[in-house]
């Protein structure tokens, strides 16, 4: 069965409500521009009341090594009650996405059928393709072509970009991923979700 990630979680409600309807993971952005950035400290709180098997997930874009540590440790990875994996969601190269303690998602930007044939292999556990945007990194609520993904990649692939309740299914179907990521999909507000839409949404990509 596809796996869920609710990305841009930004209160333990929206967390708590997202694992009680069946999502396998959870995202935290600590990309200072986005709409959706949370604040270490306040990470750190939501995930202590994050239930055990719940993979949660620090989202970041061309920040230095030194500034992802940091906010490893202030969201309690080393005492292992904090993050459980990284998404590297910028322009990091292989070299940055090697030699980290936690599971590493590294995002792709993808444009067209090229890009995909671009990839090549990253030293990461999976590949998150999102839809290409010139100004955004992520969120832009814009889905590119799925039937692109019509070969094997290196890695497990996690589909992101433009889903929503109504073509999550057709997406799984079509693309066959190891699990798709949602963000403004399932948002009454950025930062804020529909807690109907994020149930809904779940069902319908666990239902294929």
């Amino acid at each position: 069965m596809v796996k869920v990630k609710i990305c841009g979680v930004t209160s333990a409600e929206d967390a708590l409500k997202a694992v009680e309807y069946g999502a396998d993971a959870l995202g935290f952005n600590f990309y200072l521009p986005s709409p959706r950035y949370i604040l270490p400290e306040k990470a750190a709180a939501i995930l202590r009341e994050v239930p055990p098997g719940v993979c949660t997930v620090g989202l970041f874009v061309n920040e230095t090594r030194e500034h992802v540590t940091s906010v490893l440790r202030t969201c309690g990875s080393a005492e292992g009650s904090g993050l459980t994996a990284v998404q590297f969601h910028g322009d990091e190269d292989r070299g940055f996405c090697r030699r980290w303690p936690l599971k590493v998602i590294k995002a792709f930007r993808v444009r067209d059928r090229q890009t995909l044939g671009e990839v090549g292999e990253y030293p990461v556990d999976y590949y998150l393709l999102d839809s290409w945007s010139r100004e955004l990194f992520g969120g832009s609520g814009s889905a590119f072509t799925w039937d692109w993904l019509g070969e094997p990649m290196a890695r497990p692939v996690i589909l992101a970009g433009g889903l929503d309740i109504d073509n999550v299914g057709e997406a799984v179907r079509v693309a066959e991923p190891f699990g798709v990521d949602v963000c403004t999909g399932v948002e009454a507000v950025p930062g804020r979700k529909d807690r109907q839409r994020m149930k809904d949404f779940i069902a319908a990509a666990k239902a294929e």
